[in-house]
């Protein structure tokens, strides 16, 4: 009868082996040895060529220091007293040989307003315009889309203030074309 051995995963052996292997070369055993180990002497230092002068005992002693009470300087002890730092030059600047332009004066976007029409009452009259999707109505001395002050309308043109900046803009009127008759 031959023996039953369990069902083992080829994966599971596989590594079971591999850890095996790998312990027995981390613990340095390289396998039974019969021989005991002994401990190997180094070799001794034979001067070659003529016998050479013996090397007289070294005398450990004579190597420490009396210190006889002489101070002892640290010299890796952080240093008590700073000196001052050295006066430091006065920086050169030189000017650059023009002065920079000076920015642009800022000037009024153009108008966007279209003149679509005006209508006459007596001594008032009043625009109607058109910008940025929207309509307008204005007389003299009313205020469009907060930035722009209607100063006068004549037959040829309607003169605003831009008031942000104070500047005077002028969007002329086309002149009514002739029907031929």
């Amino acid at each position: 009868m031959k023996p039953r051995f369990p069902d083992i995963p080829r994966r599971a052996a596989v590594v079971a082996v591999a850890l095996a292997l790998i312990a027995s070369i981390v613990s340095g055993v390289e396998g039974p040895s019969s021989e005991p180990r002994t401990a190997v002497a180094p070799p001794e230092l034979v001067p070659s060529g003529p016998a050479a002068p013996a090397m007289p005992d070294l005398d450990i002693e004579k190597l420490n220091r009396a210190r006889e009470g002489r101070k002892v300087t640290d010299l890796f002890a952080a240093a008590r007293t700073l000196a001052p730092p050295p006066p430091v030059a006065p920086a050169i600047v030189l000017a650059p040989p023009f002065p920079p332009a000076p920015p642009p004066a800022p000037t009024a976007p153009p108008l966007p307003f279209r003149y679509f029409g005006k209508w006459v009452e007596g001594d008032r009259t009043s625009v109607f315009l058109i910008g940025n999707n929207e309509s307008y109505s204005a007389a003299v001395g009313d205020t469009i889309a907060g930035s722009y002050r209607v100063e006068s309308v004549t037959d040829s043109a309607v003169d605003f203030v831009y008031l942000p900046l104070g500047s005077k803009q002028s969007l002329p009127i086309p002149k009514p074309e002739q029907g031929n008759p």
